[in-house]
Order: structure tokens, then sequence, then C-alpha cells
């Protein structure tokens, strides 16, 4: 926080101008929300992990003015702007747009123009969710390793497609509840290349491969492995301490086989083009948005959703503002955990490689991704049509000053870069 005897009525205008803007949280009200409950949430919950709170002061500081300023000048006519720094910390949902923006350009950079794709999603049974919150970082992976072998093997057999498709895909815990609720939303290609280095698209009426078959596969592998991990005692059983006794986990396990483990399967509509831009909004996406906040007090937080078991209608929702603190911060992943993954023809080190040959057999020209080498100010042009090099005022050249200047700064910046204009 800035120092009081170091406000100087330049500082307080440009923080008058950005508070103004979102007056009582309208503009950024999750912001708000943890703002006026994070306190709380501390003194009335267990200490939180170090990358929770990272989570926790980014989201409070984002937009601020606590971050720090981005200055810019224009040479030709002195004109100034400035913008609050933002957090950029993945769960905030304030900072979200241009890197969802970004990740479609990429991912529709590497579709096969003319065959199919699909939407599937593997969910979890109810029953392991404490045991996946209290290992997230080990059986997350797990998830994500069963549902790739499970895709890349069954596309292997020849009686689905023989081949090695081209699979993305992003890990989700929520639910429009903000429950506890993990899966992962795929977007996997109806053609692949075959073992002779040939392309095959399969002509299956719908996906490929069957449901049941999906399921089957994805549960034996994954059961299996959870027990490998428990004879091995990496478990924590923390939130079900029960399962740490031989007569409960044997009772838990034979839960997990009776349960049917159906995915969700679903052409995209509209072009393969679709089913990148589904899966952007999920990409880089927060458990909620600030748009779906309808309101909140001094204690409470209500919020829409869409039940999905009535007919997919709009409801509301009202909680504690503690335990909407809670909810949210039980969806922050372990820290450098990776909820975004390429695997089949996407596999990072071999990416290019493939994409050269699919579209060398396909008698087509790979272009590569042409936003990979975009500085911020070419890929701003791009996403928003904005050229932010250029002043809006006379079009002059506009100068920055680096990111990031904290608020005690302001007044020994050069006396034509004041802000009073922005």
């Amino acid at each position: 926080m800035i120092p009081n005897d170091l406000i100087t009525p330049q500082i307080q205008r440009v923080r008058d101008s950005f508070s103004s803007e979102d007056a009582a949280g309208r503009k950024y009200p999750i912001r708000e929300i943890f703002r006026r409950f994070y306190p709380l949430y501390l003194q009335t919950h267990p200490t939180p992990s170090f990358q929770v709170q990272r989570v926790a002061n980014a989201i409070m500081r984002c937009k601020t003015g606590e971050l720090g300023y981005n200055v810019s000048f224009c040479d030709d006519c002195g004109y100034s702007l400035t913008h609050t720094v933002s957090c950029n910390n993945r769960y905030c949902p304030c900072c979200q747009s241009a890197l969802i923006k970004k990740w479609e350009l990429e991912r529709t950079s590497e579709l096969i123009t003319g065959i199919s794709y699909y939407h599937v999603v593997f969910t979890l049974p109810e029953e392991i969710n404490h045991l996946m919150l209290a290992n997230q970082k080990l059986l997350f992976d797990l998830f994500f390793r069963c549902v790739k072998d499970t895709l890349i093997e069954l596309c292997a057999d020849p009686k689905f497609m023989g081949a090695k498709p081209s699979v993305f895909g992003v890990l989700h815990t929520w639910g429009q509840k903000l429950n506890f609720h993990p899966h992962i939303h795929l977007c996997v290609s109806g053609g692949g290349i075959t073992p002779a280095n040939t392309f095959v698209e399969t002509r299956h009426k719908g996906f490929f491969i069957p449901e049941k078959v999906l399921a089957s596969s994805l549960r034996g592998r994954f059961i299996t492995e959870l027990k490998q991990f428990y004879d091995a005692g990496k478990l924590d059983f923390s939130y079900t301490p029960n399962l740490g006794k031989a007569e409960h986990w044997k009772s838990f396990v034979n839960t997990l086989f009776s349960k049917a483990w159906l995915p969700f399967v679903k052409e995209t509509f509209n072009g393969n083009g679709n089913a990148v831009k589904y899966l952007a909004r999920y990409s880089f996406r927060s458990a909620i948005a600030n748009s779906r906040i309808v309101s909140f007090d001094d204690s409470e937080v209500t919020f829409s959703y869409k039940d999905y078991t009535d007919n997919c209608k709009q409801k509301q929702m009202t909680v504690k503002g503690t335990e909407f603190i809670r909810l949210f911060l039980q969806h922050v992943l372990p820290r450098h955990f990776n909820r975004m993954r390429s695997f089949g023809l996407l596999t990072n080190c071999r990416k290019k490689k493939n994409l050269h040959l699919v579209h060398k057999l396909r008698n087509t020209v790979y272009r590569g991704n042409p936003y990979q080498s975009m500085n911020n100010s070419q890929l701003l042009k791009v996403l928003y049509k904005k050229d932010i090099c250029s002043c809006e005022k006379c079009g002059g050249r506009m100068r920055f000053f680096p990111r990031g200047q904290p608020e005690y700064m302001l007044p020994l910046l050069p006396k034509r870069t004041y802000l009073a204009t922005s």
C-alpha cells in the first residue's frame, strides 16, 4: 500500500478515476468480495496453503493500483494514459480474456481442415471427490494419464480408427454451484496418422468409439493405478480417514467398480472451428465469472447458476461470504500444475513434425502458428483491433514506461507524463 504522506493530488486523481469506474464493486465484484470477506475467512478456517494465499492476494490487489500502473504518453501531442496493473493470475476472473483469445487462435492454427472433431467429457464418480481434494497433484495427473492412454489406445485399434488422432483438453474441477466436480473436456479429431504414415479419416456416423468401451477402459486403468498408490502408501486420507482402513478401502474400490463412468460425447456443431471456440471458454476460465455475481452485502453473496437437472434453467444461489471464498478457493490447483494438455499428434515434442506430415499427406499447406512470434502490441492489435502504439488523439507514436511502476513513483515521473487525462 502507498504511504499516506506520499499521496499527491496527481495520485489521488488517478485513484479516483479508477475507483469511480467500479464503484461498489460493479465492475469487479469478485475482487470486492475477496477484499470484504477474505480476512474473516482466515479467522474462521484453517490456514490455507501458500498457493491459495497467493491467489487470494492477487485477486484482491488486481487493478487497484497496489500493483502499480502502466503509463504511456504520445511523443507528438503529449497525451497520456494510465492503466492499473493486472495481477495476471490464472485464477483471477479479471485477467483471462486476452489469454482465452490467444489460446483460441493458436489451437485454430493446429486444426485439420475438412475432418470432424468431437467434444468428449470424462467425469469421475462423486464418491472419489474427497480423495481427489486431498491428493490433487497425484490424482489429477493420474486422471489425465488414464484419459490419454484410453483415447490413444482405442483410436489405434483398427476396428475404431486405426490411427493416432490429435487431442487437446482442459481439466475443470467445478460445477455450476461451485461444488467440487473434476472432469476433463477434450477435443478429439475424427482422423489421424496410421503406423504406415498414411492419413485416415473415420467413416463412422457419430463418435467412432462406443461410450461404454471408453468408460470401461478408463475405469479399469484408473482404479488399477489407484490401488497401486494405496499399496505404496502414497495416498493422503486427511479428508477421508476411514479409507485408510483395509475393509473400508475394499468397499470403496468395489463402489467405484459398480459405477458406470459414462463419458459425454458430442460431435461439434458448425464445423471444427466451433470446437476450439467452445473449449477456449474453458481454457483460462476461473471457477466463476464476475458476470454471474448477482449481488453481495456485508454477510452474503448471491450468484446465478444453470441447473442442468431442470432443463438448464437459470437460478440463483445465496451463500455466506466466507463460504463463497471457500467454494472458490477449493478449485485452486497445485502450483505449476498444467490443466491444459495436448497429446496424440499434438504432443509438444513432435507437434510441428506431425502437422507438417498431415498437411503433406492431405496436399495442403501448413502455415504454422502465426501468433507465436508476435509481441504484446501486435497481439492486441489482432485480438482487439486496437493499436496501442498509436495515439488515439493525433495518431502519433506512444511511448511506454516499464510496466508496474509503483504508486509512490508517480510524482517522480517527468512532468509531461502526469496522468490527468486518462
